[in-house]
């Protein structure tokens, strides 16, 4: 009797714990598609970034990109961000800018929206330590509410951990 319980608990537990996973595993390359059809230009670093140098803002200024989980501006997409610094002054002195941060679709929307900020903040940090005004400059988090990239592939995903900077609405 007291091992048909305890099995019984077991057999619960597993199942409990087997259901409790807030992360889905990444989808393997190649599956799915997105607005791009079904491959994204660029490649994905070892650690989640994207590697492409195609994504480009609504306002013409190329976007950051990061690795998963991450809100530190690596090297390459700092010099992304140095090589529009003057196309951001610009768009600065005609009023104020808007730094954007986003996810993939991976985690909570709480985590998500944290992340999307923490992105947006290090690309605004850049911009203030170069000579942009912080009064210039708003930054919100979309989260994982606007992707750029549909399908459900590593390397869309990739697409969609970026901050972009644009005009302020």
């Amino acid at each position: 009797m007291k091992i048909n319980t305890l099995l019984a608990g077991l057999g619960v537990a597993a199942l409990l714990l087997s259901g409790c996973s807030q992360k889905a595993p990444e989808p393997q390359p190649g599956t799915g598609g997105s607005q791009y059809g079904t491959e994204v230009p660029g490649g994905i670093s070892s650690t989640g970034k994207y590697t492409g140098t195609d994504g480009i803002s609504a306002s013409g200024i190329k976007m950051v990109y990061f690795s998963t989980d991450r809100y530190d501006v690596e090297g390459d997409q700092l010099q992304r961000i140095l090589s529009d610094l003057p196309k951001i002054k610009r768009l600065a002195a005609q009023g104020k800018i808007r730094v954007e941060g986003n996810c993939d679709e991976f985690g909570t929307d709480e985590y998500n929206h944290a992340l999307g900020l923490k992105r947006a903040k290090a690309v605004k940090s850049i911009l203030v330590n170069n000579g942009i005004p912080a009064s210039k400059i708003d930054v919100v988090s979309y989260g994982e509410s606007n992707p750029v990239c549909t399908g459900h592939t590593a390397p869309c995903h990739a697409k969609n951990r970026r901050a972009e900077i644009n005009r302020a609405r």
